[in-house]
């Protein structure tokens, strides 16, 4: 869609608005509707309402927005029985997700996938996916928020597709307790317990939660095993001014299944010559791409795998009003990591020798210290006589992270090669890491902010950042030494039309820069890679109308020189390429249907995800991908959810439809689109509520994301069932 075609949208969404004033209501205010909208808030992703802190630090309201957020609050992570983080975030229009090496949970939103999305928590981001995306139980959250398009104004380099915010639990000035247990399929167990409050001591209030879960999963050796302790204390000094330290600790041990191997018969290459022989992903399609069913349970890795983690993240914080106009927040805060790994990346199918090729052993170590300070200074007051709203803030960031990256050891299990079924998994080399590398990433940055009305039903919002950001790279073991410095200037500019009291047009332009790579994984070999540049056009409309709340969003995507790392016979091969695009709509509505039917849906269409100008070097040539689709990126993504109250019984109902995505850059393979239904019914007794729910009803065999080259695929669980137990005090 060209930046005319934006502006034959707009029009049209102008057309739009007339046609819903006449039927708008003025959103009211008074304390019974307030209740209602409440309710309905806390159970829809819609949030027009209230601030959106992923979106702004102005501290206005969703409707006043000129982006688009989804809101998954934990109310609403409960209803839907969303045991993992990767769970809740999929409610959010658009989003989907999929676990691959190193049990790291990768998201796809409007066309972009893997890095493109960036991971926060309470809105700090940290350099490496793995550090930030760690698989975490939903129960730690009080809500995730998911910003979509480039996100740098507000979380630096980085987030050309979307943010996604993990949000957690503060303390409150009343006293609230959760406890939640349940049991499901394959051994699957899960407990919580939070409560918080006033602490017993003036002006003290305090929150603790903490939460396991463990599982022996469904394909063999798959278990996990996660837990997660946080706590709070609140401190309001005066009427104007509170303290809060909070810290959360979190611990994972992943039994390593990364995918199961695509059966095929032969291969078709880039001249059209069919043969039997394993597959060059990078140049050939598959003949007859199946999973075997005899495959579903199985595991290719070594039997002395592991994936395993532990995180931590305390924060210190001081929020102050300075005046009637002046607020100040300032937020210092440290996070540490240790992850160690051990795994066989690589099982694919040969069908000459009709044996399942084992490679690519691995060993990964992590040490990580992040130290920073955030300040945010606000002004509210009237610019020229009219409502304006300012905001300027700093940020040092200080991220020292040791790594064992290019160790090198001998790359494949023993057995390399084993029969598609009744094998002998083996062990991994008997090698053990060592640390290699120390990369110092340090990041110090100045933003601002703001929101002005220049005339009324008319409001002006926008935002500059300018970052300098200094990579050292220090070798252990003789490799020469790296240093690059980057210094983006990134932004949003946004306008607000406001077409009724419950009808809010907007457009915006929001521009962010990423290195070619995380910026831990910088070398030398990347000196010459220049900041990849990712630009959005978005026009959309929200609206709250007698008890529905909508949202239309239009967007266009452009991102330039793309670096892309393929690996070709066992080597990674990096090439940066021109350009990558996408263009699509996304639609949210919740609603109340007569007969207390709630009903929450959304739809995503990505008509345009391609790459252009691409060029990817293979090692032995290079090859054009324009027009290939990026991969694990569907072109279409819907949902689906509706509860019903029945007195003291609760039945709810959600489907979920995910289109065909591509399983690498060649869009040689290709994962089949699928639909899921999920169902539960609940009975409520006193503070007490008891839960059977039921996932994948229809048992449909779908692969959730492709891994490495495309030849093996992570499956996602048949049909399930889980009794589970909530009690709230």
């Amino acid at each position: 869609m060209s930046r005319h075609g934006v502006a034959r949208w707009a029009s049209g969404l102008g057309m739009l608005a007339v046609a819903l004033q006449a039927g708008a209501a003025e959103r009211k205010t008074d304390e019974t509707e307030a209740i209602i909208v409440e309710g309905r808030r806390e159970r829809s992703t819609v949030v027009l309402d209230e601030p959106v802190l992923t979106g702004s630090r102005l501290g206005i309201d969703a409707f006043d927005l000129p982006a688009s957020v989804s809101v998954i609050s934990h109310e609403l992570i409960q209803l839907r029985g969303a045991r993992t983080a990767m769970e809740a975030i999929e409610s959010a229009v658009g989003m989907t997700g999929g676990t691959s090496v190193g049990s790291i949970p990768n998201y796809a939103t409007r066309g972009f996938a893997g890095n493109d999305i960036t991971v926060m928590r309470d809105g700090i981001r940290q350099n490496t996916a793995s550090q930030s995306s760690r698989p975490l139980d939903s129960f730690l959250f009080e809500r995730i928020e998911v910003l979509k398009g480039p996100a740098s104004l507000l979380y630096g380099e980085g987030a050309v597709g979307g943010a996604i915010n993990y949000v957690s639990k503060l303390p409150d000035d009343t006293t609230k307790a959760e406890i939640i247990a349940s049991a499901g399929s394959w051994n699957t167990y899960r407990t919580g317990f939070g409560v918080g409050g006033p602490a017993g001591v003036d002006k003290l209030h305090y929150r603790f939660d903490v939460s396991q879960s463990q599982s022996d999963g469904y394909v063999d050796d798959s278990g996990y095993d996660y837990t997660a302790v946080a706590g709070a204390l609140r401190y309001d000094a005066t009427d104007d001014t509170t303290l809060t330290l909070q810290s959360t600790f979190l611990k994972d041990s992943v039994s390593s299944y990364y995918g199961t191997p695509l059966v095929y018969d032969a291969v078709i290459d880039q001249n059209g010559t069919q043969s039997v022989r394993r597959a060059n992903s990078a140049t050939d399609r598959l003949v007859n791409a199946r999973i075997d069913a005899r495959t579903r349970r199985l595991s290719y890795d070594n039997i002395d795998n592991w994936s395993k983690a532990d995180n931590s993240f305390t924060r210190f914080i001081v929020d102050s009003n300075l005046s009637d106009r002046w607020t100040l927040r300032n937020e210092t805060y440290v996070a540490t990591q240790h992850m160690d790994w051990r795994n066989t990346e690589s099982t694919v199918w040969n069908p000459a020798t009709q044996l399942v090729e084992r490679s690519s052993f691995f060993l990964i170590y992590r040490n990580d210290l992040q130290l920073g300070n955030r300040v945010d200074l606000r002004w509210s007051g009237a610019l020229a006589g009219r409502p304006n709203t300012f905001l300027i803030g700093a940020l040092y960031d200080d991220n020292e992270q040791i790594r064992n990256s290019g160790q090198t050891y001998a790359a494949s299990p023993t057995p390399a090669n084993v029969p598609l079924v009744g094998f002998d998994r083996g062990y991994g080399p008997d090698v053990r890491y060592q640390r290699t590398v120390k990369v110092t990433t340090q990041n110090a940055a100045v933003y601002v902010e703001n929101i002005y009305e220049p005339v009324n039903h008319l409001k002006v919002v926008g935002g500059l950042r300018y970052e300098q950001i200094d990579v050292e790279r220090v070798s252990y073991v003789g490799a020469d030494p790296y240093t690059r410095s980057y210094d983006p200037i990134t932004g949003r500019l946004g306008v607000i039309f406001e077409a009724s009291d419950a009808l809010n047009l907007y457009a915006s332009y929001s521009r962010a820069a990423q290195p070619v790579s995380q910026l831990v994984s910088l070398t030398v070999s990347q000196d010459d890679f220049s900041l990849q540049k990712g630009v959005q056009y978005e026009v959309g409309a929200k609206a709250s109308i007698q008890g529905t709340d909508l949202t239309l969003a239009l967007f266009d995507i452009e991102k330039q020189d793309v670096l892309t790392t393929n690996i070709v016979d066992g080597a990674r091969i990096n090439s940066q390429i021109g350009q990558q695009v996408s263009q699509g709509a996304e639609f949210a509505v919740a609603f109340t249907l007569p007969g207390e039917f709630r009903v929450d849906t959304h739809a995503a269409w990505t008509w345009k995800a391609e790459y252009e100008d691409f060029f990817e070097n293979l090692g032995s040539g290079v090859i054009s991908r324009g027009g290939n689709t990026p991969p694990n990126v569907p072109k279409f993504v819907a949902g689906l959810f509706i509860v019903k109250p029945l007195g003291d019984w609760e039945l709810s109902a959600g489907a979920r439809h995910v289109g065909e995505r591509q399983a690498n850059n060649n869009n040689g393979i290709q994962l089949d689109a699928y639909t899921t239904f999920d169902a539960s019914v609940a009975y409520r007794w006193n503070d007490a509520q008891i839960v059977l729910r039921g996932r994948n009803l229809s048992d449909e065999e779908y692969a959730e994301w492709a891994s490495g080259s495309g030849l093996m695929v992570r499956l996602a669980d048949p049909r399930s069932f889980e009794l589970g137990l909530k009690y709230s005090f």
